[in-house]
């Protein structure tokens, strides 16, 4: 059971939720209460005086995502109660909404509340925030509490309270009642019980203005554990005994602020039954919905859930972010500077549907601005190739153009709208992807899947902007989240068909790439079913099983969490190899897709043409390249192609370093190299090191400062082409550029430069 307790902040929610949850402990329950209040004062009673519980979002700010441990933040209290806390930010600054977002989707990673029979939300009232609304969304409770007074303030925010439950329920019922905490004010009962009547929800407790509070309190204790025996403390362990056996649940029926008003004021008459209310020999208190069917025995309760005592906090709950639930990016996982913007990697990446249409629930320059890079790459190849490539230069892309508006007063109106709007097109499929004021705002984009239908379903991905993380991320969960929500299950393999996953789309060569390993495949027999995710459509992906094997494009860091994540989820089987890239590579990768599919004899054929021309070629560049010098300081950390193809020439390796790349993690090679690597390679090494080694070449992959010092300096592709001559291509190119000896050109002409240049 998970309870949520709302009412107007300083109403007496936290003592209600303490209280109730002491009392729900002692009748041999498992319970968690969670304080959603920034104040952070909702555990305050049932923890140890002085106990300072460090609260979720102080520790998510401080603390490593994977380093999260559940004990840092979880604390048992009297009765075994667990503890947690959200906290918030200093008045006036972020949004403590949000705040309470980020602590449930922290909770969640842990599984906590499973580990409870009972979850107790205290919760700021203020519903109209959709970070304190979260506790009402049905997924998480599914009992309210309402605590008022008599004040009219009091009352007008429980009827706020009422129409938050009723834009999130429509006719489902899951409030228990009202809970009167007075004030002692003239004619407070009949008040609230006016509201009440006119609402249709019973008092379910009436707690009386009592000094045994203020001492309990001021000894930091429940009523549970300073006085059990007192008639206060009866009132909640008899509340705790009604929700045990069973509770009637109402809908939410709000008044309009007029009919408050005159219902409050005793002018107007309530047409509703009254509700009826219980007397104790000591206190006044509410017995509600009980009939003989809920009044089930609290051992029989306790048999069912096979617990005696309460649980305490496990002393190493670390969530293990390599489970199969969370792939993060290595900026997440080494907390480096943001690389990019996680709304726009998922956007960049969704947007490879050509038949679906991308929705950025964003603002207009939000989406303008990853409009302008998914579209960069196909401009620059128009302006150097003059090749044109229509889903690079015109994304399929719209946006909901968020503005204060929405900020203020929420998105989801819009997001609806903007969907329908969408759906007339009649596109194969929409994906709703949400920036940062999404998120911060608790615009829960989720709910735009109920609008999708057979004929256009919609799909969502909630990145909040850069709040989950960089680009990398980004894409990381536009694959992950994609394909939970695309991929037929029931779809069986059928022969001779391999799916693509992970071709960089960004990159110039992509298509190239695709062109020549598709062509290999297609000489063995063997044909393309899906390209996740590359210049594909939806039916290619939710059809994704129907291939029995998949190909890596790119077997580095991100390529390696694909494969597992696929194999874990789906069971997909993973040839071993990425795309080849040079001799060896592209000869041991078409074996062994032959050997796959039996194809064998096809292979050889291909194999044989090519090694011929390739052997015949590196024999003349050896003739020329023997003996240079070659220096590499490279992002690229899977670089077998050039040094393999170097080697055969003859040229000699002199320095390799390997620099931090966001995208990558670890060295890797099969060749017996003539120099150690130097990994995480310091570029502010590379001026004394290029004096100390003398290149003859010096490759990076960028323009180097560096380059007057050599005779030749060339960059080196982040995403190479593939196929054998990838390597020997690029040798033959320095052979040409030392032959023409431009270093010595380019002098001249800068001597000819200052002679006649007139200053």
């Amino acid at each position: 059971m998970e309870i949520a307790i709302y009412g107007k902040g300083g109403i007496g929610k936290s003592t209600v939720a303490a209280n109730l949850s002491a009392a729900l402990s002692q009748q041999k329950h498992r319970v968690l209460q969670i304080g959603c209040d920034p104040k952070h004062d909702s555990t305050r009673l049932l923890l140890p005086y002085g106990h300072k519980l460090t609260t979720a979002l102080d520790y998510m700010r401080v603390t490593n995502p994977q380093d999260y441990s559940l004990n840092e933040i979880l604390a048992a209290g009297f009765g075994g109660v667990g503890c947690v806390e959200a906290g918030g930010p200093e008045p006036g600054v972020g949004c403590a909404g949000r705040g309470i977002i980020s602590m449930f989707e922290l909770l969640s990673l842990f599984g906590l509340k499973e580990r409870y029979d009972i979850t107790l939300y205290d919760v700021l009232g203020d519903v109209v925030c959709g970070g304190f609304a979260v506790p009402i969304r049905r997924e998480y409770a599914d009992t309210v509490f309402i605590v008022t007074s008599g004040e009219f303030m009091a009352l007008y925010a429980a009827n706020n309270i009422l129409r938050g439950i009723r834009n999130y329920d429509g006719g489902n019922k899951r409030i228990a009642g009202i809970v009167l905490n007075r004030r002692g004010i003239n004619d407070e009962a009949e008040r609230v019980g006016r509201f009440a009547e006119a609402i249709g929800l019973p008092i379910i407790a009436d707690i009386p203005r009592s000094e045994a509070f203020a001492q309990a309190e001021a000894a930091n204790k429940t009523l549970a554990e300073f006085d059990s025996d007192g008639a206060e403390a009866g009132i909640f362990r008899n509340l705790a005994e009604n929700i045990v056996h069973g509770i009637g649940k109402y809908n939410a029926e709000p008044l309009s602020d007029d009919e408050l008003e005159h219902i409050v004021a005793g002018t107007q008459d309530a047409q509703q039954t009254s509700p009826q209310i219980g007397v104790t020999d000591a206190v006044c208190t509410t017995v509600v919905g009980m009939t003989d069917a809920h009044t089930t025995d609290v051992n029989k309760t306790k048999a069912q859930t096979g617990t005696e005592t309460p649980s305490k906090p496990h002393e190493q709950d670390i969530i293990d972010f390599t489970s199969p639930n969370r792939y993060l990016s290595k900026n997440v996982i080494h907390s480096e500077p943001l690389h990019g913007c996680a709304f726009n990697g998922a956007l960049t990446m969704s947007a490879q549907i050509k038949d679906a249409v991308i929705l950025a629930h964003a603002p207009k320059s939000c989406t303008y601005i990853s409009y302008q890079t998914m579209s960069s790459t196909g401009r620059r190849r128009l302006f150097e190739r003059g090749s044109l490539l229509p889903s690079s230069i015109a994304p399929n892309l719209e946006s909901t153009d968020m503005g204060e508006p929405e900020m203020i007063f929420g998105g989801m109106e819009k997001l609806v709208g903007k969907v329908a709007e969408i759906k007339k097109q009649k596109p194969k499929a929409i994906v709703v992807v949400s920036a940062c004021p999404a998120g911060i705002i608790g615009d829960d984009i989720d709910k735009a899947q109920d609008l999708g239908d057979a004929g256009t379903p919609v799909f969502t991905l909630r990145t909040d902007g850069n709040m989950a993380g960089d680009y990398l991320q980004g894409m990381l969960m536009c694959y992950t989240e994609l394909a939970r929500q695309v991929i037929s299950r029931s779809v069986r393999p059928e022969e001779n068909l391999v799916n693509i996953v992970f071709e960089k789309v960004i990159s110039k060569n992509t298509a190239d790439n695709f062109a020549l390993i598709e062509s290999y495949l297609r000489q063995m027999g063997v044909g393309v079913n899906c390209r996740f995710l590359c210049d594909t459509d939806y039916e290619s992906l939710k059809n994704f099983k129907k291939a029995p094997l998949n190909l890596l494009a790119h077997r580095d860091y991100t390529g390696k969490l694909l494969e597992d994540f696929f194999s874990r989820e789906f069971g997909s089987k993973f040839f071993d190899l990425q795309f080849p890239i040079g001799l060896s590579e592209t000869e041991s990768w078409l074996r062994s897709v032959a050997k796959y599919f039996g194809k064998q004899a096809a292979a050889e054929e291909i194999i044989g043409a090519h090694k011929l021309l390739y052997e015949n070629e590196i024999e003349k560049l050896r003739r020329k390249m023997s003996g240079k010098r070659l220096m590499i300081l490279t992002y690229n950390h899977d670089i077998d192609w050039i040094l393999g193809a170097a080697i055969d020439a003859g040229i000699e390796i002199v320095k390799i370093g390997i620099l931090n790349f966001s995208q990558d993690e670890g060295f890797r090679t099969k060749l017996k190299l003539p120099v150690p690597v130097e990994e995480k390679y310091d570029r502010d090494n590379r001026t004394a090191d290029v004096k100390k080694h003398r290149p003859d070449i010096l490759l990076t992959n960028y323009t180097s400062i560096s380059a007057g010092d050599v005779p030749l300096a060339d960059t080196i592709p982040m995403a190479p082409g593939v196929g054998f001559f990838t390597g020997l291509d690029m040798i033959r190119r320095w052979a040409g550029l030392l032959a023409m000896n431009l270093k010595g050109e380019w002098e001249q002409d800068e001597r000819l430069f200052r002679k006649y240049y007139t200053r």
